[in-house]
């Protein structure tokens, strides 16, 4: 490998692990790290971790790095670095970007963006949409996120809150949100919300489920019990399915995507059984123009951290807003 060729750094700090790459311009994964978040040990203690990693892998590089990309839950004004609202690390309001240049080499720059809209930007460099300027990005995990590309832009908002597909509200009388809401999308089709659904469907029908055996049931099983063929396995990712049907349509009417990008731990593992029941919805619910060239895809990207080292790149392209 030649030495004159650039690399980037990127880190996705989540509520259970810190992933971080180092990712040469072609993509190519260079090095890459996973250690426990720990948030309960502190935030300087996380902060500490997050720059070590950062640390090393420019110790790894074999040419020159040329930025870092952090990933962050919560709100993130990416402008200034600020993260607001990061709830599972215990964050109410943090200015990452100044706490990372008191750790790092202050030469090296850092760009700070939501995690969700950093996966967009991994699907959109490296993964499935290298050919695509205008998709959204869906992740299906603990949560319910998303990230859109629209004519080759990530698309943040007024107040960085774009793409918060989970806080739809698909049932005004359902379920309370975590955010304080009623029958939001993430109360369905999110590992918690498919949980909640295969236990109140457990209890409405008495049918034989391998899941009856389960003291402490998590999504994990409902997707081993699904791949054996349990029905109510079955029939409660089909029910997340329309969840993110019904959400996927609204995205339609309003962005008009040429494609979705279905990730997360649950988004991938779920991915065959929730599919029939999103397409379903989605001709329910479109006009047939609107959907005339989209494309329902799983996420290819091998990182988490991927998506991070590519705000690099974007960043550097000048299509960051600057303040």
């Amino acid at each position: 490998m030649l030495s004159s060729e650039k690399f980037a750094i990127g880190v996705d700090l989540g509520a259970t692990k810190i992933a971080s790459v180092l990712l040469a311009e072609d993509g190519q994964l260079i090095a890459s790290s996973q250690i426990p978040t720990l948030a309960s040990e502190g935030r300087d203690a996380v902060l500490d971790k997050v720059a070590n990693q950062i640390l090393d892998l420019m110790r790894k590089a074999p040419g020159d790095v040329i930025g870092t990309g952090i990933g962050s839950p919560g709100k993130v004004d990416s402008i200034h670095g600020v993260v607001y609202d990061a709830v599972n690390l215990g964050w109410e309001k943090l200015n990452l970007l100044d706490e990372m240049s008191k750790r790092i080499d202050q030469r090296l720059p850092v760009w700070i963006q939501k995690d969700t809209n950093l996966s967009a930007l991994g699907e959109y460099y490296f993964g499935a949409c290298r050919d695509c300027n205008d998709f959204v990005y869906v992740g299906v995990g603990s949560g319910l996120g998303g990230g859109i590309i629209s004519g080759g832009h990530l698309v943040m908002g007024g107040d960085w809150y774009a793409a918060e597909l989970g806080h739809l509200s698909i049932d005004p009388d359902g379920p309370v949100c975590a955010c304080g809401g009623h029958g939001c999308a993430e109360t369905i089709a999110s590992g918690p919300g498919l949980v909640r659904v295969t236990k109140i469907r457990l209890a409405e029908f008495q049918g034989k489920s391998v899941l009856r055996n389960e003291a402490d049931l998590t999504s994990a099983n409902v997707i081993a019990a699904a791949q054996q063929g349990d029905e109510i396995a079955r029939a409660a990712l089909l029910e997340a399915g329309r969840a993110l049907g019904i959400v996927m349509s609204a995205c339609t009417a309003i962005l008009n995507p040429a494609r979705f990008v279905i990730g997360g731990g649950l988004g991938l593992a779920g991915f065959d059984f929730m599919l029939p029941a999103i397409r379903e919805e989605m001709m329910r619910r479109t006009i047939p123009n609107s959907r005339g060239v989209l494309n329902i895809m799983r996420s290819s990207v091998e990182s988490s951290a991927v998506g991070s080292a590519c705000l690099v790149w974007y960043a550097l392209s000048g299509k960051m807003p600057k303040s």
